[in-house]
């Protein structure tokens, strides 16, 4: 089984995350595995995976690219192409036609307004219930994101937060940007008695300290900025949470409970089909974040669990299932 995956976006969020996962997941399992995607993830993958670096980050209508695109799914020969984000559908999606004897199935990683670009394809993968809100498809299957259980040993990074040292620890992870919604956080942790640590980095950085100062947190609220030890804050952490006004199947929130770390969590994405109603919260609302965040704080020892079905193998099994499922239709 020849699987193509195609990622058209680039960074380092969790969408890009999961696309090199499951490519060395799949190699792994013994499928034969090729990755389109920008030249910067080749390094991160096994060396039995076929690399074939390609910049995509042109518009997702550029002739040129789309060209260019449909010549090298052509040359590789699959039997299954993956598509991994509405970019990379929306790429993929005119091509089927002229690629008759390929399988095709693409992944919605979160909830898109504009989600035509799936409809051609014969399988849509979705993270959760709320991404695939808006897209109607007969072959929808549900796939919750997963995480590899940490096996590492690294001392938890307690230094993190370095004020406060009798209070709780809470972790918030994500790029500084609106849709994390950490101004919203900062706003809600004037009514949490706890310390707050942010790891990532964006652009509204400056504008989340400012808001920091203005509203006096410098004493409980830190910006670690990026950080490579996940784990090791996850560890020393009391309890994470996600203020996102909008997600599909946040890594963050897989990897906390794995490490039996309690999440509160805005009403976004997986989420809401995994955490109980107590850590659910609307989005946009400060002072319900608040709330929530303070309640669990009473109540951590009740409150921590790991959910097992979101590992990584769980989702290998499942994205396997549907390749094997789509060649079943020959």
């Amino acid at each position: 089984m020849r699987i193509g995956l195609v990622l058209a976006s680039y960074g380092e969020g969790g969408l890009e995350k999961h696309v090199v996962e499951l490519a060395s997941g799949l190699l792994r399992r013994g499928l034969e595995v090729c990755l389109v995607a920008h030249p910067m993830y080749g390094s991160r993958l096994p060396a039995d995976v076929e690399f074939l670096p390609t910049d995509l980050t042109a518009h997702r209508r550029h002739p040129l690219a789309l060209l260019r695109l449909f010549r090298l799914l052509r040359k590789v020969r699959l039997r299954i192409i993956h598509a991994h984000g509405s970019k990379a559908a929306s790429m993929i999606s005119p091509l089927l036609p002229f690629l008759p004897s390929v399988r095709s199935v693409a992944t919605l990683h979160s909830k898109k307004k504009n989600v035509r670009m799936f409809a051609r394809f014969e399988r849509v993968i979705a993270v959760s219930r709320i991404a695939a809100a808006n897209l109607k498809h007969p072959g929808i299957r549900l796939i919750h994101n997963g995480v590899a259980p940490d096996t590492g040993a690294a001392a938890p990074a307690f230094d993190a937060w370095p004020t406060l040292a009798t209070r709780p620890r809470v972790l918030a992870i994500g790029r500084l940007v609106p849709v994390k919604g950490f101004d919203l956080l900062v706003r809600a942790w004037q009514n949490v008695d706890a310390q707050l640590a942010i790891a990532g980095e964006g652009f509204e950085r400056a504008r989340l300290e400012r808001l920091i100062k203005e509203t006096g947190q410098q004493h409980k609220i830190v910006l670690l900025g990026q950080r490579n030890d996940v784990p090791a804050l996850l560890r020393a952490a009391d309890l994470f949470v996600i203020s996102s006004h909008y997600e599909g199947g946040p890594y963050t929130l897989v990897e906390a409970l794995q490490h039996r770390v309690p999440v509160v969590s805005t009403t976004v994405g997986a989420a809401v089909e995994i955490l109980p109603e107590p850590f659910i919260c609307a989005t946009g609302d400060a002072a319900a974040l608040a709330d929530r965040v303070t309640r669990a704080l009473q109540s951590l020892e009740q409150t921590r669990r790991a959910l097992t079905e979101l590992t990584f193998e769980h989702v290998l099994d499942s994205t396997i299932s549907v390749y094997e499922e789509l060649l079943s239709r020959q």
